[in-house]
């Protein structure tokens, strides 16, 4: 009999996080590579237009609701953008890991650029289903903020990946979020700041293991 070992809560992936807004920081400390330098100047490019594309779908977004763009424009604020650049490498026995494991995105918007390998799963009507990837195609994933913002008309995505036995996966991922100490207002959550909220986030992961997010500051009875 072969016994198989499972990996709890082991991500199959590695990568790093830029904080757009320090970028030109970094200006003339890369002047003695070439290389780096280019690589700063790309990712200051996507950056750019990244954060245009987020301003256009919050527009649509919040219009769509009946809200006032000019009103909520300071919900989403383009120096809290973060890129994250992914590697999912092969794993010979993929049931035994996740690529990514089941979470939501404490952003206002998540915008995936990802290869056409695929991996990517969202949870609905109580399954989890695949996102085919498209070539040439981003995704776009709403967040905890957003879905407090909208009082939850629009609902932060329970989404994972999946390891993978033969095919390496890339993903790129903007975020954007509210400033810091801003505060939320919502008639289905108590008023918070996004630091308030990831406080409560890392606190949870310390106590017991995972992020619950958005209930910890869910009314009891909602302000309709």
């Amino acid at each position: 009999m072969v016994m198989k070992r499972s990996l709890p809560n082991l991500n199959w992936v590695e990568g790093f996080s830029v904080r757009l807004s320090q970028l030109p920081q970094l200006q003339g400390d890369d002047d003695h590579d070439p290389m780096l330098k280019s690589f700063r100047c790309l990712l200051e490019e996507y950056g750019r237009h990244m954060a245009r594309l987020a301003h256009t779908l919050f527009d649509v977004l919040i219009t769509n609701l009946g809200m006032d763009p000019a009103l909520c424009a300071p919900y989403l604020s383009e120096s809290t953008g973060y890129l994250r650049l992914y590697r999912y490498p092969p794993y010979p026995d993929p049931d035994q890991v996740s690529g990514l494991e089941a979470h939501t995105d404490s952003s206002v918007l998540s915008i995936l650029n990802e290869n056409v390998v695929g991996g990517l799963q969202v949870f609905k009507d109580e399954r989890w289903i695949d996102i085919k990837p498209v070539s040439d195609t981003l995704v776009v994933n709403m967040g905890d903020m957003m879905q407090a913002i909208s009082n939850d008309e629009y609902k932060s995505v329970l989404h994972r990946v999946l390891a993978l036995k033969r095919e390496e996966r890339f993903s790129i991922c903007y975020f954007v979020y509210p400033p810091g100490d801003l505060m939320i207002q919502s008639t289905n959550y108590r008023p918070f700041t996004y630091n308030m909220y990831m406080d409560q986030v890392r606190e949870d992961r310390e106590t017991i293991g995972g992020k619950v997010g958005l209930p910890r500051f869910m009314l009891s009875e909602p302000l309709n």
